[in-house]
């Protein structure tokens, strides 16, 4: 009796489990249904998505995400949807919502668009650009003075140093001629190490850097195909799971001997450079590693008493100026990682464009020839920024050759221009519908390359290189003088060429960043009177 009892408890055990899970099971699945009705019940077009899936693998089509986008636009008007997995994404190029989201109701739009797995905005080892509300003010109010004009200034030495090792090794390269790409990915990686980390790694003489092998890695990871990553955009309810899933097999990976993630490896080899700095008690120059240390506090609970305010709530609130030893870590490898690898991209497409427009180089260069011919006058951040022509070419650059996305996460239910937006909506810049608009960027024709459109006063918005409004690019000035010093200092020495390598048009493809595909090389000819 007493076993025959057991087994039908277990049945309706089993039964009762089963009639759960499928409930559990139905309730997500009409979730998501409801979700994809977002757009429709604002009367917002998107194009034709799938179920569980939504737009994702039409957007990332040919690793082609900017320009699926812009084809989207042009099909669907200036502002629509698409559904990542079931997260709906706004894209828009209307001036006037992009005015509201990144400027006028910032603090309801203070996040980032999130990567896969990327968890809560209150994870211990988030920075700065995973942050939001009162802990990205908090974090960025401590960052905001790295690249002051002072502290520029004091960098000039060691950024020269950096250009001089690069010039070095274009005059000792036999046959001239040089991979762009590479070459400016380990100046910039050099430079950035000896700027802010005050470090000189000297990347450029030493082809198998670990750290530089660390960092590449974790750009090409981000094109790889990961199961994972589909499974944290199509159900990310359940990233705790993803998350877990991931550092769990990272641990059995380490206990086993194998390699490392690159990530963790940046992370440690930072750590102990903290460790040693902290515990010397020695003066730093107050570089972007000193100014995180002067703001270490381990009293956790003050530090991050106000963080998951919004920040219209905090009129009267005085923020600690102060972070976690965590943050530091992770905010010390997020503006390496940011940094190197956006602005060699931005020099490699300087440099291609001198190789295959002779006319553009040679506007340039008597630029260059003319303002520094008094030999009193010598290349630093302070003289290249008073060159109106080269100012004109980097803008054009990063306007013809779009490099980052433009998003933002609405943390506070508002409504602009008519439109409901909820905590968790994506709106997303459609730069090129932007940086290609002929009424924005005419009378010339914005698929033309032509500087000399940016001596007319244009919408400030119209711009989006560095992104807009309080959270634009922490390191946009360090960027802009590091790429204008590099095109003086090298065109006063060499005249650049196109060889049988150079493409007359670049090839691309979307991960964290739209970069160019072709490893291309062009030559550098000594100039005769100024070697």
């Amino acid at each position: 009796m007493t076993d025959w009892s057991f087994d039908v408890g277990k049945i309706l055990w089993l039964i009762f489990s089963k009639e759960v899970a499928i409930l559990l099971v139905f309730s997500y699945l009409m979730i998501i249904v409801w979700k994809y009705q977002y757009f429709k019940q604002r009367g917002i077009k998107t194009p034709k998505y799938r179920f569980i899936c939504g737009n994702y693998f039409d957007l990332i089509r040919n690793k082609s995400e900017s320009e699926n986008v812009y084809k989207w636009t042009m099909q669907l008007g200036k502002t629509f949807g698409y559904f990542e997995g079931h997260s709906p994404v706004l894209v828009t190029s209307d001036l006037d919502i992009i005015q509201e989201v990144f400027i006028r109701q910032f603090s309801n739009f203070s996040a980032r668009k999130k990567n896969p797995m990327e968890g809560a905005d209150s994870r211990e080892f988030n920075h700065l650009m995973r942050s939001s509300n009162c802990r990205w003010k908090r974090m960025r109010s401590i960052m905001n003075p790295t690249f002051s004009k002072q502290k520029l200034e004091k960098m000039n030495p060691l950024l020269n140093e950096c250009i001089d090792r690069l010039i070095f090794k274009i005059r000792n390269n036999i046959i001239s001629e040089l991979k762009i790409p590479e070459a400016f990915k380990k100046l910039t990686m050099d430079s950035l190490w000896k700027c802010t980390y005050g470090i000189d790694l000297n990347i450029q003489n030493k082809p198998c850097n670990e750290y530089f092998k660390a960092s590449e890695k974790i750009f090409a990871d981000a094109y790889k195909f990961k199961f994972i990553k589909l499974l944290s955009i199509f159900f990310p309810e359940f990233d705790f799971l993803w998350i877990f899933f991931t550092n769990f097999q990272n641990e059995i990976k380490k206990r086993i001997g194998l390699a490392s993630e690159p990530k963790v490896f940046i992370i440690n080899e930072f750590h102990k450079t903290l460790k040693e700095r902290i515990s010397n008690n020695q003066e730093y120059r107050k570089d972007y590693m000193q100014l995180l240390i002067d703001s270490l506090d381990d009293d956790e609970k003050l530090i991050k008493k106000y963080d998951h305010l919004n920040i219209n709530e905090i009129k009267d609130i005085h923020l600690e100026k102060k972070l976690t030893l965590n943050e530091i870590k992770a905010n010390l490898k997020m503006f390496m990682l940011a940094g190197y690898e956006s602005t060699s991209f931005a020099l490699s497409f300087c440099f291609h464009m001198l190789a295959i427009k002779k006319n553009e180089q040679e506007t340039l260069y008597n630029e260059i020839e003319d303002f520094f011919s008094n030999e009193s006058t010598v290349p630093d951040i302070q003289s290249v920024n008073r060159l109106p022509y080269l100012d004109m070419f980097c803008k054009e650059i990063l306007r013809f050759y779009p490099i980052s996305r433009v998003a933002r996460r609405c943390v506070k239910q508002t409504t602009v221009k008519g439109i409901n937006m909820t905590p968790g909506l994506i709106v997303r810049i459609d730069h090129f519908a932007i940086h290609f608009d002929p009424v924005l960027w005419g009378p010339i024709d914005p698929k033309e390359f032509f500087p000399l459109r940016h001596k007319v006063a244009r919408n400030p918005l119209s711009f989006l290189a560095f992104g807009l409004g309080p959270r634009i690019c922490l390191g946009m000035k360090f960027a802009l003088s590091q790429m204008k010093l590099a095109l003086v200092k090298c065109l006063l020495k060499f005249e650049i060429e196109s060889t049988n390598e150079t493409p007359k048009f670049l090839e691309f493809s979307e991960g964290i960043l739209r970069t160019a595909i072709n490893d291309f090389q062009i030559r550098f000819n000594p100039r005769t009177d100024k070697n």
